[in-house]
């Protein structure tokens, strides 16, 4: 029997460091993804955005979303997709200018879906200010091969609710 026990365990510490480069692969290539998401609503004032590479990072039918509380205190929110968001908002980053950065990314990993909670801070092109700041919570799926983006929700830090907190499991808030 303490054998067999031997053998199982050893098995799967074998499996474990066989399957652990693909799944540093599939940690890297979503990154890559997240990256390249902020990388395309990015840049200064006066410089257009690449909308095509923009949609080749998501899904058909993908849908994003900005969600804050409301004047009276309950949740508030948009859902709209890709190319909701470049209608909405596609002028405005090439007149304003801007730039957002992650400022931590976790990332949860199960078989071909991923979760990626990513703090950002926006910046203001003008002003070099930092006036955003707040998580992306973003869901993928690997298609092919290549993780695209299926959803993303983001929400503004305020002072009842900090970024900190989006990297805290506790359960409902």
């Amino acid at each position: 029997m303490k054998i067999l026990k031997t053998l199982a365990v050893a098995a799967a510490t074998l499996a474990s460091l066989v399957a652990a480069p693909a799944f540093a692969d599939d940690r890297s290539d979503i990154e890559t993804t997240i990256n390249a998401l902020y990388d395309v609503i990015s840049g200064p004032v006066g410089e257009a955005r690449d909308f095509n590479r923009m949609r080749s990072l998501f899904v058909e039918n993908a849908s994003m979303g900005a969600v804050g509380a409301g004047p009276d205190g309950q949740g508030r929110g948009m859902v709209f997709g890709v190319e909701g968001y470049i209608e909405r908002s596609g002028e405005w980053l090439v007149e304003n200018g801007f730039d957002e950065t992650a400022t931590r990314t976790d990332i949860d990993i199960w078989g071909e879906i991923a979760v990626a909670r990513s703090s950002y801070e926006g910046t203001n092109g003008r002003t070099g200010e930092v006036f955003l700041i707040g998580v992306n919570f973003i869901t993928l799926f690997k298609i092919e091969g290549e993780w695209k983006i299926a959803s993303i929700l983001w929400r503004q830090q305020t002072e009842d609710i900090q970024v900190d907190e989006a990297f805290v499991y506790s359960g409902a808030r």
